[in-house]
């Protein structure tokens, strides 16, 4: 009797001993921890992520704006195709205030987007939502990296505290739409806008006709100088700013500082801001030789600003990115289907922004950036994941194919050259390396601050000067209140 209960004994200690053997080893863990930085899981254990769906996958919400789902397909595609274990869901939006605040609101509550596009000018007020990228991925693109790979715009906006927080899917600029047939027969001497703001002044009072009509003109030389009536007026406005050389800000970044007079800056100007809310308004006051732009000019389609104005063949140039090219296509076409007037599609051409100074001055070039790099939620539950779509997305191949399906600017230095030779997009890509960006603490505050200074100036109720010492106490409050140095209820008297 002992002696089969010892033969049984040793049958179930036998039995035991794998699993004995797989208890003396380290556990592995099983829940991922998100933590920047160090690593999740041992190389020696299984990925096992309690946060991967039924099927084992791991899904990533990837939110974007204006553009179609073709613009990321083949991307998407071949990501999830070497990331078997990755499923990615997308969501396009057209609002872009219903955007943000999907975005915002999702994040607070834990949820939303793992991969979003966010515009530059929203980084500083939406940085502590995002991730920066992780210091383990496989790949690991260090701020010297970032620095050699994209323009200047990008580490401007997207290096923060030497941490890299997105990456730019392209560089899209501000640059001048024209009719070239206008220049093509009321020029004599050139047959584009010119690269000086002195010599664009001139062209305009060339072109422009004045008349009795309902918006005084036959034709506009340029639909700029107002706020009320001009989709980019204040993207105009800073572009001449930056192109003046002003100074934004304090050293602490906690005032304003832009229409302080001062030393001379690199450019010798002692009033920068001054003098570029001059160039600005000068448009669009009958004071001035250029004079071209009023209140009644848009006023048969009020909503479509002076993109509208430019389909009927009422302006000659406007200011744009790149996206305004499919929105005059698809203005022309309404025309032409309702009957009304409209100019040739085969007539809008693209030159670069005008500058302050001559081509040969090569290293004073400035254009206005505005784009929508690609980043991370600190909320997302697939770091790792989500930071190597991010860099595939961003990659040469992918921005590449991006690029053909939207016409946006490569952001990358190692693409510039071959797009900037295309014939209407090229100018885009040439400008994408001048590009400018600065700080904004709160876009849509701003926004409505510049608008407001604009029109005060163009409504003869405050001189450049004066507006722009109101608009920097105003920006000055924001600030403030961006860093919890006032309260945050105060208005600033926006």
């Amino acid at each position: 009797m002992k002696t089969k209960i010892y033969k049984i004994f040793l049958v179930v200690a036998i039995l035991m001993v794998p699993f004995v053997l797989v208890g003396c080893k380290k556990k592995c863990p099983t829940v991922a921890k998100n933590i920047p930085g160090t690593s999740t899981f041992r190389e020696d254990c299984p990925f096992t992520d309690p946060n991967a769906n039924a099927s084992g996958k791991r899904e990533l919400n990837f939110y974007f704006v204006y553009d179609n789902t073709d613009a990321f397909k083949q991307q998407l595609q071949a990501f999830q195709s070497q990331n078997p274990g990755v499923t990615i869901r997308t969501k396009k939006f057209v609002n872009l205030k219903e955007y943000e605040d999907t975005i915002v609101n999702e994040i607070a509550e834990g949820a939303g987007p793992d991969v979003f596009m966010i515009h530059n000018s929203w980084i500083t007020k939406h940085a502590k939502k995002l991730l920066p990228e992780p210091v383990d991925l496989p790949v690991v693109m260090t701020p010297d990296q970032f620095r050699q790979t994209f323009f200047q715009a990008a580490s401007t906006d997207l290096l923060i505290d030497d941490k890299v927080y997105g990456m730019p899917l392209a560089m899209d600029n501000l640059a001048i739409y024209y009719n070239k047939a206008y220049f093509r027969d009321l020029l004599a001497t050139t047959d584009r806008p010119a690269d000086l703001w002195e010599a664009i002044k001139d062209q305009v009072f060339q072109l422009t006709k004045r008349n009795n009509s309902p918006e005084r003109f036959a034709l506009a030389g340029i639909g700029i100088g107002r706020s009320d009536n001009v989709a980019r007026a204040v993207d105009a406005l800073y572009t001449m700013m930056i192109q003046y050389g002003v100074k934004f800000y304090d050293d602490k970044e906690e005032k304003a500082t832009f229409a302080e007079n001062g030393t001379a800056n690199a450019q010798g100007i002692t009033n920068p801001g001054e003098q570029a809310m001059t160039l600005y308004t000068s448009f669009g006051l009958p004071t001035y030789k250029n004079y071209s732009w009023n209140d009644t000019i848009t006023g048969y389609a009020p909503a479509e600003m002076e993109a509208g104005t430019f389909v009927r063949g009422k302006v000659a140039m406007i200011l744009g990115y790149p996206y305004l090219y499919d929105n005059l296509v698809l203005g022309i076409q309404a025309q032409q289907r309702a009957g009304g007037p409209h100019i040739d599609i085969s007539d809008i051409g693209i030159a670069p922004m005008p500058q302050l100074v001559t081509n040969t001055e090569a290293t004073k070039r400035d254009t206005l950036a505005s784009y929508y790099p690609l980043v991370v939620a600190r909320t997302t539950k697939f770091p790792k994941d989500a930071w190597n779509l991010v860099q595939f997305l961003t990659n040469a191949d992918s921005q590449q194919t991006y690029h053909k399906v939207t016409n946006h600017p490569t952001s990358r230095t190692d693409l510039v050259t071959e797009q900037q030779t295309e014939p209407l997009f090229g100018v885009f890509a040439y400008q994408a390396p001048f590009a400018k960006s600065f700080k904004i603490y709160d876009e849509d505050s701003y926004a409505k601050v510049f608008a407001d200074a604009i029109q005060k100036v163009v409504m003869n109720t405050e001189s450049p000067k004066q507006a722009l010492v109101e608009a920097q106490d105003k920006i000055t409050c924001i600030i403030k209140k961006a860093k919890k140095i006032i309260s945050g209820d105060e208005d600033c008297g926006i």
